[in-house]
């Protein structure tokens, strides 16, 4: 909910170009201040199955990753460098399948931003694409989304993770380590401020694709934006695509090892 109008101004951004100030006017002078907030019902449409599936998905992959790459070791204790590498497997792994839930909800949403008079509202948008596209149409910007969405969980799942380790180990309760709600915001926020950088211009691909009025390929959209709006076009938006990441990561990875802890004590 708190995300909605910053991902509104971040879309419009990505598409109209200019300044972040200027994305707000446009989005004001399209829909009124309302608009900031209509695409909300579809970010939670696509929002809650995701993060339940993924936060579900991603422990059991994650001890089984790390279990591979203990057995693969000659003195069967992975590195670092290993535990890390499993991690984005894993990470990865929980957000393909997260993405299955996340993507209609997530289209619906992208075209309600860039035109919040395009329909009446999210049961009716999904609605009339099922109508003109079929099923599969509800899933446009799927590669994309895979394109961007699996490194940027990988990495936020798996820096987090790597320096929750130092700042438990720190603790010097490593073997039933409980990280402060502190301590997990600030881990979130650095992981996301990495994962938002490597990640910005895939997420413009993304926004560019699902609200296309054609099918496009990635490659072709890609060489139409450069030919059209030069490399610049991939880097709109960053403040508020990272702000966006920083409070919803942050908040969702800290609240998470909370609950974790509460429930098990440990890791």
């Amino acid at each position: 909910t708190i995300a909605t109008p910053f991902e509104t101004i971040k879309t419009v951004n990505q598409i109209d170009g200019g300044r972040t100030r200027t994305a707000v006017k446009n989005v004001v002078n399209r829909g009124g201040k309302r608009s900031l907030m209509s695409p909300v019902k579809a970010m939670w449409l696509s929002g809650v199955p995701y993060s339940m599936l993924l936060y579900s998905v991603y422990r059991p992959l994650k001890a089984a990753t790390r279990r591979t790459a203990n057995r693969m070791h000659p003195d069967g204790e992975a590195s670092r460098g290993e535990v890390f590498a499993a991690d984005l497997v894993a990470a990865a792994g929980a957000e393909l399948i997260g993405l299955v839930a996340y993507t209609p909800g997530e289209l619906v949403a992208k075209r309600m931003m860039a035109d919040p008079t395009r329909y009446p509202g999210t049961l009716s948008a999904l609605r009339s694409i099922v109508s003109e596209k079929g099923v599969k149409g509800i899933f446009t910007g799927l590669g994309a989304c895979l394109a961007r969405d699996l490194p940027y969980t990988a990495l936020q799942f798996a820096i987090f993770d790597a320096l929750a380790s130092k700042v438990m180990a720190a603790h010097g309760d490593e073997d039933a380590p409980k990280l402060r709600f502190s301590e997990s915001l600030m881990i979130g926020a650095g992981a996301a401020v990495v994962a938002s950088t490597a990640t910005l211009p895939i997420d413009a691909i993304k926004s560019q694709m699902m609200l296309a009025t054609e099918k496009i390929r990635i490659p072709a959209l890609v060489s139409k934006v450069l030919a059209d709006e030069g490399p610049s076009a991939f880097f709109r938006g960053l403040p508020t695509y990272m702000t966006i990441n920083i409070c919803k990561w942050s908040s969702s990875q800290a609240v998470f090892n909370q609950l974790r802890g509460s429930t098990e004590g440990g890791h």
